[in-house]
């Protein structure tokens, strides 16, 4: 039962790293990376230097001091691998709420891992064992600080728990403590020709934390802990439209994997016992989160070309009419050999007085599969 467990794991460890990749970074909670809100997503799975919105708390929290509303309410549906099965989810449910000079959210995610049938094999027949649900869930909260007129920073602390063993089976429910910071600039409006523009910049460090287990007495995962940089620009035309234009880049901050190899004392190309593996190529992963961090900036076997490949971007754009009809798009790129993940989404939404409900739907533009390729994701918001 743990050869399952461990398979398991490493199913939903490294479900958007594909087949072709070379060197795949695998981690723990891997959820934690992928957004459930179809306004970010919309706009290519992008929303560190975007505008406010009451999902921020996943992107940016610091961002919540800049926006309109004093406080707002959401929920967030996202199908996954919906390809293959239908009741395979990520939900969201996120609040937040204005002070003075700060801002204080809270939010909880759920990543259902589907109905489990297990079965055992005697002879020619199959017995039925029962059924179980693995899931994944975290919980944030998050306060932010005005420190000047245009700038804002915020920290998010997050319980983690994962309960992927089985009923019969003595393993950990494997469980964390993380922390996220994060910044958030917004500049002055200023005119361009006959138009007024301000641009914004962000950054966020998720997911820091130490190492968890799925076993007792086995492997030690890194949470995925990962920085976000980006910027976006805000035009308007005139009172009622509204164009923002995005960039960002994301980078895991978790040791890159090894080149293992053996050294060949005899020359015959097979490993002796007297022969022991070794590190031919880059540092050695096993090490605590914190020298985890900076290792990962250097640490890749193929040095600073293959750093480069770790390095992910995404594009996008929103344009909104008097703030009730938005139409977004956004383009995500990950290097084959880290992922391959590349696609193009589209994402629309509506307003009606505090009530506003968004959808969005990628299109996968790689060879590999991507395990939210062909789902429409669903928001629904309140503002308060």
């Amino acid at each position: 039962m743990k050869s399952f467990l461990s398979v398991l794991v490493f199913m939903i460890g490294v479900c958007y790293v594909f087949p072709q990749e070379k060197r795949p970074i695998s981690t723990a909670f891997p959820f934690l990376l992928l957004g459930t809100d179809a306004i970010a997503c919309g706009k290519g799975d992008l929303g560190v230097a975007s505008t406010p919105d009451v999902f921020s708390q996943h992107w940016n929290a610091s961002k919540y001091i800049f926006a309109k509303e004093k406080s707002a309410f959401a929920m967030a549906y996202a199908p996954y691998l919906n390809r293959a099965v239908q009741d395979i989810f990520i939900g969201n449910l996120v609040y937040y709420k204005k002070t003075k000079r700060g801002a204080w959210a809270g939010s909880f995610n759920y990543f259902n891992i589907g109905n489990v049938t297990l079965t055992r094999g005697f002879d020619k027949d199959i017995y039925i064992l029962g059924d179980f649900r693995p899931s994944e869930f975290a919980f944030d909260i998050s306060y932010s600080l005005q420190l000047s007129a245009r700038y804002a920073m915020g920290i998010t602390t997050r319980y983690l728990n994962s309960n992927l063993r089985l009923p019969i089976e003595e393993s950990n429910v494997a469980r964390g403590v993380a922390f996220d910071i994060c910044g958030f600039y917004s500049s002055k409006e200023h005119l361009i020709g006959n138009y007024f523009g301000k641009y914004t910049w962000g950054f966020q460090i998720s997911n820091i934390g130490s190492k968890v287990q799925y076993e007792k007495l086995g492997q030690s995962f890194f949470l995925p802990t990962n920085l976000k940089l980006g910027t976006g620009y805000n035009l308007q035309t005139n009172s009622y439209n509204h164009f923002q234009f995005l960039l960002e880049i994301n980078k895991l901050l978790v040791p890159s994997p090894a080149k293992y190899g053996f050294n060949d004392t005899n020359s015959n190309g097979i490993q002796e016992p007297t022969e022991p593996t070794e590190i031919v190529a880059g540092k050695n992963p096993n090490v605590d989160f914190l020298q985890g961090i900076f290792q990962s900036f250097g640490d890749a076997p193929d040095g600073f070309s293959e750093e480069l490949q770790e390095i992910s971007w995404s594009l996008g754009f929103e344009y909104a009419y008097n703030e009730t009809l938005f139409l977004r798009t956004g383009y995500f790129n990950q290097h084959k050999n880290k992922g391959d993940r590349k696609y193009l989404t589209l994402g629309t939404g509506f307003r009606i007085q505090s009530w506003q409900i968004d959808f969005s739907y990628l299109f996968s533009t790689a060879k590999t599969n991507n395990p939210m390729s062909s789902s429409l994701r669903v928001a629904l918001q309140c503002k308060l």
